[in-house]
């Protein structure tokens, strides 16, 4: 029995395919006929959005140390409970045949094997940095700040998103050189797609 969802889905698929071969064809004829008049519709479409002041919200640094500071004896307490609660349930509660039982129908039982003994054994790392870093963090938070300072070394995206607010606009000079040939082949395959598309539905 066909599943009804994916009849939606492959329907929905069609629809969008054919509506954009359609589309096509229009664009197509526009620049084949009409290639000034699709100039301008490409200089009101074409509008260069700058990602810049976005960019600059997102290059600030926010500053939580005095904060954690401040209240390190209770993050202290919460991180090493935590921790202790991960060690105690991976070293000792942890029943690895249940859960094989419970997992088994969505892998094979080698990379189940695999993939738990691979969770449990990151989870008690990760619980004895944890529970190091919590004690560490309540009782003499000042051995974490050489660490901390080290590893908080804030790195800029300014200049590697610089390079994304570049406008580029070789596609459009192409099309506006070779504005007729590029609308025949774009007639070709929108209905060539357009004929594809209403078979496949027939």
């Amino acid at each position: 029995m066909t599943n009804p969802l994916n009849i939606i889905l492959w329907q929905s698929l069609a629809i969008f395919l054919i509506i954009g071969a359609l589309t096509g064809i229009a664009v197509s004829l526009l620049l084949i006929f009409k290639p000034h008049f699709m100039a301008r519709i490409n200089r009101v479409a074409n509008r260069w959005i700058s990602t810049r002041r976005m960019n600059q919200l997102l290059d600030n640094s926010i500053n939580i140390e005095q904060w954690f500071y401040r209240q390190h004896r209770l993050l202290g307490m919460a991180i090493a409970l935590g921790a202790c609660y991960i060690l105690v349930y991976f070293g000792l509660l942890f029943d690895k045949a249940i859960a094989m039982q419970h997992l088994a129908g969505y892998m094979p039982g080698w990379g189940l094997d695999i993939l738990l003994d691979s969770l449990a054994l990151a989870a008690l790392i990760g619980g004895a940095v944890a529970l190091f870093v919590g004690l560490f963090l309540w009782l003499r938070p000042s051995m974490l700040r050489g660490i901390e300072e080290t590893a908080n070394q804030w790195v800029s995206t300014r200049r590697a998103t610089r390079i994304l607010d570049i406008p580029s606009d070789q596609v459009n000079q192409f099309v506006a050189a070779h504005a007729q040939r590029v609308g025949w082949l774009l007639l070709l395959g929108s209905i060539y797609l357009f004929f594809v598309v209403l078979r496949w539905l027939v």
